[in-house]
């Protein structure tokens, strides 16, 4: 650094004898080498010496009744400050949306403080000037400061404290090139300090960067839009084309920017000064396409400034309002595999297997007995299924005679038969397309039908009665029956070749009687649903059991209707209408080892006395886990060791009378189980967990 000689003398004047020591010693350290600096506060500037340059810490100081007076021809430069780089990121690390006091020791110097975080792109906060005299301050609790942590009011729990301002690199530039100092040295200088602040030219770069992103993420939204977006200036010349639009003229947007929208329009035969200034969906042939335009025009102040032309393709508008439509007609899922009620494990293979074939296309074929929740597996299949946004019809086939299900299935022509509506009638394969039909009841549907519905399965075409013209249909198909089909093809009541088109997937649900140990669970539920009490099943259960459930689920829900309804805790199966008469009876009269809720304190290590304790947990809805069945004990006065517990569950699962799973499954009873705490020493197979009745 080579010596100066006759340095140049540079006086500070600042709001504050503290500031202006600050900015004095900042600027020392940095070329005292060069220049003197001497530093005054307002109060206590005399103009008595000759300086060659006044800085002015802000600009405020001149706005003061008591401005400091300045020697004619005396080179004045208002002090620009910044944050160092570290500070900055203490304010940039601030969760968005906060509420902070500006804590300085004056009003002027809060709220440039503030200015100057807004202006360095810190608009995620919300800042509130504090300074001592101040009056009326709301109570955020925390508050940022530059080097005033003194000043901080009581209740404020967090301060960030980002030091004192520094002169920005643009006033050092200043003050050098006025006195004709910016040399190597000096250079050198800079280059290292400005590393370690945040100019402000930054600040508006960081702000330009959040207005170049806003613009890119508005740009990708506008191109994921399935309509096409135009914009355009006040002289027409076109200012965005988003991808819609692209598809829709056969343009880039490196083309279209370069065209007039009118011109653009041309090119598709579109006078589009033929159109009123503002128009809405006004119906356009654009090349192959129809569309719905619309043109909103943009003013400010009063002026018109261009405007902006949204395209949407009559083709989406369409499907929209069928989806609409179709919705309002009930025409969508109204079950998932959420409603299905079930912990069995055989029940879950075949809930596992529905939600395989959900993600298949292929047609499903669902057997069972009626009332076992066919119907609700359909659902849930579709509602899984990638076509769960669109249209799922349900269409029971034994309920309409042959010429009506055809004309329902199929659709017809006007006048296609006496009393036919005019215009015609879309089927419900027409209504479903995109999305599942549900053919409920396959098996009693005609030879004739059959052949007619073979046709749609096999050609995904669909002919009105009465029409001459085929119509393309996208739709998976769900079929479900209570009958025999294997055997029907054989005795040649069903054609074989549509019996193996429906059944491509099948899914066999298993009728109640095969899954009794799910009564409890199942009439819990229904009670539930009824807003009835749960208890009320309890002194029923035995007679549940021992019933056969030919309507399987349904009836089993009936008969909690009726229960929930007449909502007396003393009701027995006798009541009940339908089950079996004598159940009540034939339980007084079993021995007492085969009461199923007593419980036998005599023998309490034995496996009967679990087997019971099982019984009741899993009856009243309880986790019947080894812990949870030693504290069940102990609250009847047994005490057993959970050694022994474990013990005796081992022995009860290897004679079949439970299973054991981890997790909140725990342990539950077996058929067989049941039967035996139900006094029915036969043996039956390892139940399944039940569903909701379809």
């Amino acid at each position: 650094m080579f010596p100066i000689k006759g340095k140049k003398k540079v006086a500070i004047i600042a709001g504050s004898s503290k500031t202006a020591a600050a900015i004095t010693d900042q600027l020392s350290a940095l070329f005292g080498a060069f220049i003197e600096f001497y530093g005054f506060s307002q109060k206590s500037w005399n103009n008595d010496s000759n300086y060659d340059m006044v800085l002015i810490s802000t600009q405020t100081i001149f706005t003061r009744e008591l401005a400091p007076k300045i020697k004619p021809g005396t080179v004045i430069l208002i002090i620009r400050r910044t944050l160092l780089r570290t500070s900055w990121e203490k304010v940039m690390a601030i969760p968005v949306g906060s509420k902070l006091l500006m804590v300085n020791d004056e009003k002027d110097s809060a709220e440039e403080t503030i200015a100057l975080l807004r202006e360095l792109g810190a608009g995620h906060i919300e800042l509130f000037p504090y300074y001592p005299e101040i009056q009326n301050c709301p109570p955020y609790p925390s508050a940022i400061t530059p080097g005033e942590g003194q000043l901080v009011p009581d209740g404020v729990t967090r301060v960030i404290d980002i030091g004192e301002r520094v002169i920005d690199v643009s006033t050092l530039v200043d003050i050098l090139t006025q006195f004709n100092l910016l040399h190597s040295d000096a250079r050198d200088i800079l280059s290292v300090y400005s590393e370690s602040i945040i100019t402000r030219s930054q600040g508006i770069q960081i702000t330009m960067q959040g207005l170049i992103h806003t613009k890119l993420l508005l740009q990708q939204t506008l191109d994921m839009v399935q309509d096409g977006v135009i914009a355009y200036d006040m002289n027409g010349k076109i200012t965005f084309f988003n991808s819609a639009a692209q598809a829709l003229f056969d343009c880039t947007v490196q083309e279209a920017v370069q065209l007039t929208v009118n011109s653009l329009f041309a090119r598709v035969k579109i006078d589009l000064d033929a159109l009123t200034e503002e128009f809405s969906e006004a119906l356009l042939q654009i090349k192959k396409h129809k569309v719905l335009a619309s043109r909103q025009i943009i003013e400010e102040n009063g002026h018109s400034t261009g405007g902006v032309l949204t395209l949407k393709a009559a083709r989406h508008v369409e499907e929209q309002e069928l989806k609409l439509r179709l919705h309002a007609k009930g025409y969508h899922a109204k079950y998932s595999f959420d409603d299905l009620v079930t912990t069995s494990s055989r029940m879950k293979k075949v809930v596992e297997q529905a939600e395989k074939m959900a993600n298949s296309d292929l047609a499903v074929l669902i057997l069972g007995e009626s009332g076992t929740g066919k119907e609700l597996f359909a659902h849930a299949i579709h509602q899984a299924s990638t076509r769960s946004s669109y249209p799922f019809v349900a269409v029971n086939c034994s309920s309409l005679p042959d010429n009506l299900l055809e004309s329902e299935l199929f659709g017809y022509e006007e006048g296609a038969f006496t009393g036919a509506r005019k215009g015609g009638k879309p089927g419900l394969f027409e209504q479903a397309h995109k999305g599942t039909i549900f053919l409920d009841e396959i098996g009693d549907i005609s030879p004739n039908m059959q052949s007619r519905l073979l046709r749609v399965l096999q050609q995904k075409e669909v002919l009105k009665v009465g029409g001459t013209r085929l119509l393309p249909v996208d739709v998976r198909v769900i079929a479900a029956t209570n009958r025999d089909l294997a055997r029907m093809v054989n005795d040649g009541a069903f054609r074989a070749d549509l019996y193996y088109r429906l059944k491509v997937l099948q899914l066999l649900i298993p009728p109640l009687r095969e899954r009794k140990e799910d009564i409890p669970l199942l009439s819990a539920h229904f009670l539930r649903r009824r807003g009835a009490d749960e208890q009320l099943v309890e002194p029923l259960l035995a007679s549940l059991f021992r019933h056969d459930w030919h309507g399987n689920v349904r009836e089993l829900e009936n008969a909690m209707e009726y229960v929930a309804f007449m909502n007396d805790p003393n009701l027995s199966a006798s009541d009940i209408p339908g089950l079996d008469e004598g159940d009540e009876r034939e339980l007084a009269e079993t021995s007492p080892n085969e009461v199923p809720l007593q419980l036998y304190h005599s023998a309490p290590n034995n496996e009967r006395f679990i087997l019971n304790l099982i019984y009741q947990a899993k009856t009243s809805g309880r986790n019947a886990g080894r812990r949870s069945l030693v504290e069940q004990a102990r609250q009847n006065g047994v005490v057993i060791h959970e050694t022994k517990v474990r013990s005796i569950i081992e022995k009860l699962r290897s004679e079949g009378l439970i299973e054991v799973s981890t997790g909140r499954g725990g342990i539950t009873l077996t058929e067989k189980g049941y039967h035996l705490c139900c006094g029915n020493t036969e043996k039956g197979k390892t139940g399944v967990m039940g569903v909701m009745g379809g």
